[in-house]
C-alpha cells in the first residue's frame, strides 16, 4: 500500500541550463544538478539512500528524481513503484559509464558521474564535484511554464552543438510518497520515496534548432531533460508549485 502524503511545494519556477554557479530569478532557482536515484523496495540499503536524497531534494541548485527499479526483486519483495522503463534508463547509464551490472541503489549526477548511495561522504563529495561541473558545450535555455487545466509549455533555446539530444518529460510528485513492504528484507518497513518519478516520455530527437512544444497531464510536477542519449544532460527545467498535495492510495 503507498500512501501519498501532504506536501509543500518550493515556490515558483525552477529551470536550469547548467550554469557554472547557482543563480536565482524571478522564476525560482537554476539548478546545477540534476540528480537522479536508482532505488528498490527490496534492498537493505535503500531507505537510507532514500532519506539522503531526500536531504539532497532540499538544497539550492539540486533537482533530485527518484527512479524506482527491480533489481531486488527476487528477494521476496515486488517493488510497487517500478518501472521496466526505468530500469532501461538505469541499465544504459551503467553501459556508457562502463558499470558493470546495476548497482542499486545508484546515484548518477548530471548524467556524467555515478556513485552507489549507501556511502553519504562519496555522495556528498560527487555532489560537490558535480556543482564544479562547467556548462556543457551544447547547453540551451530552457522554459517550462504552466499553462491552463495542467497542460505545459516548454522551449528549446537554439544550440547546434546540442544536435543529436534526446528530450525527455518527466512527470513526478515531491512527496514523500510512503510505501508499506509487505515481504522481504524490508518487510514491515514504511519506505519514503522522494521526487518519485511517476512517468518519463521520451518527446523527441533535438536538432539543436529553437523549439517548444506542449503537453498534457504532466503532473503533479513536470522536469523537462535535454541529454545526450545515455550520457550528459545538457539542459534542464522544472515546474513547482505551492500548496499540498493530496493522498494517494495504492493497493
Amino acid at each position: 500500500m503507498i500512501f501519498r502524503a501532504f506536501a509543500a511545494a518550493l515556490l515558483g519556477l525552477a529551470a536550469l541550463a547548467l550554469p557554472a554557479r547557482a543563480q536565482t530569478s524571478p522564476t525560482g532557482e537554476h539548478p546545477q544538478v540534476v540528480l537522479e536515484l536508482y532505488t528498490s523496495q527490496g534492498c537493505v540499503q535503500c531507505p537510507r539512500a532514500n532519506r539522503l536524497v531526500g536531504m539532497f531534494s532540499r538544497e539550492p541548485g539540486v533537482l533530485a528524481l527518484t527512479f524506482p527499479v527491480s533489481i531486488w526483486d527476487y528477494l521476496g519483495w515486488r517493488d510497487t513503484l517500478a518501472r521496466p522503463a526505468y530500469s532501461d534508463r538505469q541499465q544504459a547509464y551503467s553501459t556508457a559509464m562502463h558499470v558493470r551490472g546495476r548497482v542499486t541503489p545508484q546515484l548518477v549526477y548530471n548524467g556524467v558521474r555515478q556513485t552507489g548511495a549507501s556511502d553519504w561522504d562519496d555522495a556528498r563529495a560527487a555532489l560537490n564535484d558535480s556543482r564544479r561541473d562547467p556548462r556543457p558545450e551544447g547547453a540551451s535555455e530552457v522554459a517550462i511554464t504552466r499553462l491552463r487545466n495542467d497542460r505545459i509549455r516548454v522551449s528549446i533555446g537554439a544550440n547546434a552543438r546540442g544536435a543529436g539530444a534526446d528530450i525527455w518529460l518527466i512527470a513526478f510528485d515531491p512527496g514523500p510518497v510512503i510505501a508499506v513492504v509487505g515481504s522481504g528484507v524490508n518487510v514491515n518497513r514504511s519506505i519514503s520515496h522522494y521526487n518519485l518519478v511517476d512517468q518519463i516520455w521520451r518527446i523527441d530527437s533535438w536538432n539543436g534548432d529553437a523549439t517548444w512544444f506542449e503537453r498534457d497531464h504532466c503532473v503533479p510536477e513536470c522536469a523537462v531533460l535535454v541529454q545526450r542519449p545515455g550520457g550528459q544532460i545538457l539542459s534542464a527545467a522544472y515546474t513547482s508549485r505551492p500548496g499540498r498535495y493530496p493522498q494517494r492510495q495504492i493497493y
